[in-house]
């Protein structure tokens, strides 16, 4: 429940900040930067033991008086820092990569403003989802 909470809490959070700026909340929405974080992160979620561990928070989570053990607790602590850490090191990458994508086409100096916004969005998407998801998820556990 605290990961669908966080995601919602994400949106929310993305939606006040732009229009406290002035800005749509349109426009912090990019489909290829949302696409970098997203597609990685769910194929490391089935590959790893962390989606498994995850998925079963999630399900009990709806349970009502479901009580965890003490190594329930701790895989899935360590789940969600792994989670965490992973869609931190995909924002990197995908900064950097976005980066080097608006520098090799320096020719044109009106595409370098929106291509270096495109890149440091997936650096964004990447920051709110490992601080509002996963390490509230990894707290509450560690706090249980």
């Amino acid at each position: 429940m605290l990961l669908i909470i966080g995601f919602l809490f994400m949106i929310s959070m993305l939606a006040i900040v732009g229009m406290l700026g002035g800005v749509l909340f349109l426009q912090f929405a990019d489909l290829p930067s949302a696409l970098f974080i997203l597609v990685p992160l769910l194929f490391f979620l089935i590959a790893s033991k962390s989606g498994g561990v995850l998925g079963r928070y999630i399900k009990a989570s709806f349970k009502k008086e479901y009580k965890y053990t003490k190594t329930e607790l701790a895989a899935l602590s360590l789940a969600a820092k792994n989670t965490g850490k992973f869609v931190l090191a995909l924002g990197g990458l995908g900064f950097v990569t976005g980066l080097f994508g608006s520098l090799i086409n320096l020719e044109n100096r009106q595409m370098l403003g929106p291509n270096l916004a495109v890149s440091l969005l997936t650096l964004l998407y990447a920051i709110a989802i490992g601080v509002f998801v996963f390490l509230p998820v990894q707290a509450w556990a560690e706090n249980q």
